[in-house]
């Protein structure tokens, strides 16, 4: 999935969208997504690349913000099912609810696979998108591309990347202490991984 965002700052309109170079290589995929990066370019504008800096590919397969968090493969476990089926329906039904105050953005059948991702608008407490953006995503040139969230159906099992991850690689130069850092939002991951289990029918 691309992410890609419009953000008004006072009366200007910033267009963003998430690196697919850097995406390939922090979610551990095969190849490096050069060519999609040229063809975002050309429809988009290459504009002014900004967040990380220093993080070669090898760095990022194995990314984590700092001793102790989360890596990619340490995910939320949410639930599991009888099977694929059963487990989309159970999402489906839990977003459809707004269960956890969570709902649906989208939903991508991946081909040739039992994976399924829905990206997801949180709006509850500690989990909301608008909590956790108000705090961290406080630079001249917005992070809103970093939304929406997402869960995944794997096989019978749901899940979804750490919030100390997925908020991680979005902002990996936010400082740990301070204003605007992840002290200010330490209620999140917790309430998220709440928030997402309600979802499947968990910790409502």
């Amino acid at each position: 999935m691309q992410r890609v965002s419009i953000t008004k700052v006072k009366d200007n309109i910033q267009v963003a969208y998430t690196n697919p170079v850097y995406m390939s290589n922090v979610l551990r995929m095969d190849g490096d997504m050069s060519d999609i990066a040229a063809k975002m370019a050309q429809a988009l504008g290459q504009g002014t690349p900004y967040g990380a800096e220093g993080l070669t590919a090898s760095k990022l397969r194995k990314y984590h913000y700092m001793f102790g968090m989360p890596y990619f493969d340490d995910p939320y476990e949410l639930g599991e099912f009888d099977s694929h089926e059963q487990a989309v329906k159970a999402v489906e039904a839990g977003l459809a609810k707004g269960a956890g105050g969570v709902t649906q953005v989208y939903r991508l059948d991946i081909p040739g696979k039992q994976e399924t991702v829905f990206g997801v608008h949180m709006t509850k407490g500690c989990s909301g998108d608008k909590y956790i953006m108000d705090r961290i995503d406080f630079g001249d040139l917005k992070s809103t591309a970093h939304l929406p969230y997402e869960m995944m159906v794997d096989g019978k099992k749901v899940v979804a990347l750490h919030a100390k991850f997925r908020i991680a690689q979005s902002f990996p130069d936010l400082s740990m202490m301070g204003s605007n850092s992840f002290f200010s939002i330490m209620c999140a991951p917790d309430a998220i991984d709440k928030a997402l289990s309600a979802v499947v029918g968990k910790d409502e």
